[in-house]
């Protein structure tokens, strides 16, 4: 469990919850996206993306290479609602994490529940609990 601020980093998995490499890889790349929504990269930021490299079971070379060629990867849904719950969670603790939620990180965040096939009301419970 690592802890950022009053934000608990905690998973129950001990394993990459999908080891499928290419959606790992997808999934970092819209943390990435959506960290730099704000137009700036917090420190906070930076440790909780190499937290989550790790969980994904991806290299800090994976994360400096797709953070150099965001757009690269193209999007792959995972195939599991609790991987996309789990993914979209992972989200939603980037922008809290820094203690400010901006409305471009929001918008990023809906815009993702949307390719989650998440609905609405899903959305905002989990907005709720991170606001």
């Amino acid at each position: 469990m690592l802890h950022y601020g009053i934000i608990m980093f905690n998973r129950k998995k001990k394993q990459p919850f999908n080891n499928d490499k290419q959606v790992n890889k997808s999934h970092l790349q819209n943390l990435i996206a959506l960290a730099w929504a704000d137009g700036h990269l917090a420190e906070i930021e930076e440790h909780l993306l190499i937290a989550i490299t790790h969980r994904l079971g991806l290299a800090e070379d994976d994360l400096e290479e797709i953070k150099s060629n965001v757009g690269s990867i193209e999007f792959v849904l995972p195939a599991s609602y609790d991987d996309r719950i789990e993914q979209f969670n992972d989200l939603l603790t980037l922008i809290s994490v820094d203690g400010h939620i901006d409305e471009n990180e929001l918008d990023f965040c809906h815009d993702m529940a949307l390719k989650y096939e998440l609905t609405e009301q899903v959305f905002q419970e989990l907005i709720q609990l991170y606001s």
